[in-house]
């Protein structure tokens, strides 16, 4: 009886010890991303309307230019700016250490290609977001809808 005891007793301390030294469950990460909305393009004029994103104390802002003819976007171009008020370019986090300029990169790559989902796509909220550049994304969206704003006016 004490060796069917002790045999017990070392399972249970043995599965205890086994699950302990698991990998630590992470939760499933948060999307803090704001919901996609559609610009409301009705009573805009024809031409270009330019606006800026709010600014982010650390990763700057974005400049956004739509060209919008006919009652429909024609053309985007969305220029991101660094806390300096530089543009971010293919240098863009270049004298960072080496995670930090990979995400800067990311950050740089999806801001022509948020301009370019707008422009084929002519509906906000079918942009879409980039892992690991979100506050660009959010600053896109701030942007146009600011720009499609001054169409109105």
């Amino acid at each position: 009886m004490k060796k069917l005891t002790l045999g017990i007793a070392l399972l249970l301390t043995a599965g205890v010890i086994v699950s302990g030294c698991g990998d630590e469950k992470k939760e499933a990460p948060k999307n803090d991303a704001k919901p996609a909305v559609s610009l409301d393009l009705a009573g805009v004029k024809d031409g270009t309307f330019a606006a800026d994103s709010s600014k982010h104390e650390q990763l700057g802002y974005s400049h956004v230019e739509l060209t919008i003819e006919n009652g429909a976007i024609a053309k985007v171009v969305h220029t991101g700016f660094d806390k300096d008020g530089r543009a971010k370019d293919e240098n863009y986090g270049a004298d960072k250490p080496e995670g930090v300029r990979k995400k800067a990169q990311i950050a740089y790559k999806a801001i022509g290609s948020y301009a370019s989902q707008l422009e084929s796509k002519k509906d906000l909220a079918k942009v879409d977001a980039i892992a690991g550049a979100t506050v660009s994304y959010d600053q896109f969206k701030d942007a146009a809808a600011k720009a499609v704003e001054e169409a109105k006016k």
